[in-house]
């Protein structure tokens, strides 16, 4: 369990998952004023996002 709680520690605090997911929140706002998009669209890319910090975090 401390473990996990660790790993969940050091997810939220790198500075570079921080700007993946704030460029991916502001780029889906402005998508959206043009065009309307699909919750699971939005789930991908956010999943797509986490996946990609996960392997780059663990292969650093």
């Amino acid at each position: 369990m401390i473990r996990i709680i660790q790993g969940l520690k050091s997810y939220y605090s790198d500075k570079k998952n921080r700007i993946v997911h704030i460029v991916m929140g502001i780029s889906l706002l402005i998508a959206s004023v043009f065009d309307s998009i699909s919750p699971y669209l939005r789930i991908g890319l956010f999943a797509g996002a986490v996946g990609f910090n996960l392997i780059r975090m663990r292969y650093q």
